[in-house]
């Protein structure tokens, strides 16, 4: 198995726009006159374009003549990203059968065997302009720069890239066996080694269940284990990615994140997790209920870019604190914190890593229920299932042995600017549908709990703006979304036809407000509104 990819996006040289305001732009400059011997002028004022096309607006303030060349943008302007390439090569041995040894519930099965992953990850920078080995500095060809300036790359915002080839070569073997104590108990027990080699290190992973049939229509089930999570090969090696985040420190502005690899100390995730439940089956009813607990460690994750900034920066804005052991991790416009006189604003980027953060409990519970009937000549099925977080505490987070972020509970909470996100308490879904020769109806509704923004907690208002103080956002209500599908089969002889009509959300809720750009909390609500579909399906 492989994949090539190429990313990229266009980004500005820094160096380069500086020298085109001085008059000095182009690729053809020459000589130290400027706006002479084909050295361009940049002009980052409003009378330089006519309008935005796209929308069909003109601009007022346009002066012709006054234009920024085409020749000028796309030198100043170039793609930033890399070429992605990766192998992998897996190879199975697997055995199975029955010991010769009969319980009272049956035969004693097992099954046992090795595997072998090979994975080639290679990755490259598109050019020498992203390329951080032959521009590490923000002024384009110089290597002579040092502190948080070193390997900041030539680009205002996107960061650089370095050559990489990295290799993950996994040998693992596993061993099953299955015990049929009784008719109506059987209990399993599993285990699993693997070996990465290097940092990573080898882990052996051990799983037990028991399923036991108390009575005919009554189903009692549980398992214990361990589990193990690698790091991908683009999370240990040289490289970053950048992406964009509004920091608070810096009063909401968007600022570049740097997202680096971790190629020297980035170990494994490991997690203790069981779970207990049962299962109702009789005369069409199905219920299922499980409790499930997950205790991990070392959890794989990246460094918390707003708990850096707000490390240093502690009140929106305001003076930085250049003595602080995180403001290594941040670039500020000029290169260097100057204390008292460095604020919040003058961020340009904070560096993150992958790093094996602190430990996390989350605990809940899963619901399932459905039930069938014949209703007249066709068929009736009523069904819904529903998750319950009941706890998902994060440990403290450190880094480098300095307090970075300290525990937090995060259900109930939007977790709008830290991972993991948004944690609704409740989330659920139901259905009603009905069959009848060839024709299906049926009907869906979700609901997502509300939560509340954190980030509001102890302020009179969420924010203040220059009409005042708002609490938009504070707290996000719940999502409740309703649908309807229909289908229905044509009879035709040589291909097998559907036609289908949905109306999704179509009651056209709203998705909850939030103080995100977006106005809204994407990851509980739908901002389409009401959306309606026509579909014809054929299978030949």
């Amino acid at each position: 198995m492989n994949y090539d990819r190429r990313r990229s996006s266009p980004g500005i040289v820094g160096s380069r726009l500086q020298a085109a305001l001085n008059g000095f732009g182009g690729p053809n400059c020459s000589g130290t006159t400027a706006g002479a011997n084909g050295c361009l002028w940049f002009n980052p004022f409003t009378n330089a374009g006519p309008g935005n096309p796209a929308l069909g607006l003109t601009n007022s303030f346009y002066v012709p003549g006054n234009e920024n060349s085409v020749e000028l943008i796309e030198w100043l302007q170039v793609p930033n990203g890399v070429v992605e390439k990766e192998d992998t090569f897996v190879a199975d041995l697997i055995f199975s059968g029955e010991l010769g040894v009969e319980l009272a519930g049956g035969p004693v099965g097992w099954a046992a065997g090795v595997q072998y992953r090979d994975t080639q990850f290679r990755s490259r920078p598109l050019s020498e302009l992203d390329n951080l080995d032959i521009n590490p500095c923000p002024v384009l060809g110089s290597q002579n720069c040092s502190g948080a300036l070193q390997g900041a790359g030539s680009f205002i915002f996107l960061g650089g890239a370095r050559n990489v080839s990295l290799t993950q070569d996994v040998k693992a073997a596993f061993a099953e066996v299955r015990l049929p104590l009784f008719d109506r108990l059987e209990v399993s027990a599993a285990a699993r080694f693997e070996d990465y080699g290097g940092s990573i290190g080898s882990t052996f992973n051990p799983k037990g269940s028991v399923r036991w049939e108390a009575t005919d229509w009554l189903v009692l089930r549980g398992t214990v284990g361990t589990t193990f999570r690698a790091p991908l090969a683009s999370q240990v090696s040289n490289n970053a990615v950048t992406s964009l985040a509004g920091l608070a420190a810096a009063s909401g502005n968007f600022k570049a994140i740097d997202i680096a690899g971790n190629p020297t100390d980035l170990g494994p995730e490991t997690a203790f997790t069981y779970n207990i439940g049962t299962i109702v089956d009789f005369g069409g009813f199905n219920f299922q209920f499980d409790y499930w607990s997950f205790d991990f460690e070392d959890e794989i994750t990246t460094t918390d870019g707003q708990a850096i900034a707000r490390r240093v920066v502690p009140v929106a804005s305001e003076l930085a604190n250049c003595s602080s052991v995180f403001a290594q991790f941040i670039t500020f416009d000029g290169g260097a914190c100057v204390q008292g006189t460095t604020t919040g604003l003058n961020i340009s980027r904070v560096f993150t890593q992958w790093v094996n953060g602190p430990k996390t409990k989350t605990t809940g519970l899963d619901f399932q229920a459905t039930y069938r009937t014949d209703l007249g000549s066709g068929e009736l099925t009523l069904g819904a299932n529903a998750s319950h977080i009941l706890t998902y505490k994060i440990g403290d987070f450190f880094v480098e042995g300095e307090l970075l972020r300290p525990g937090f509970s995060a259900v109930g909470l939007a977790n709008l600017d830290r991972l993991p996100g948004t944690i609704a308490p409740w989330r659920g879904n139901a259905f009603v549908n009905y069959n009848i020769d060839g024709f299906n109806a049926r009907y869906g509704f979700k609901y997502i709990d509300g939560v509340r923004d954190e980030r509001c907690d102890g302020k009179e208002f969420c924010e203040t703006t220059n009409f005042g103080g708002t609490n938009f956002g504070r707290n996000i209500s719940s999502y409740k979304q309703h649908d309807i599908h229909l289908a229905y089969d044509l009879d035709l002889a040589a291909v097998e036809t559907q036609l289908q009509f949905s109306i999704e959300n179509f009651t056209n809720e709203d998705a909850p407000e939030a103080r995100v750009p977006l106005g809204y909390n994407p990851f509980t609500g739908n901002p389409l509104g009401r959306v309606y579909r026509v579909g014809l399906r054929a299978r030949f």
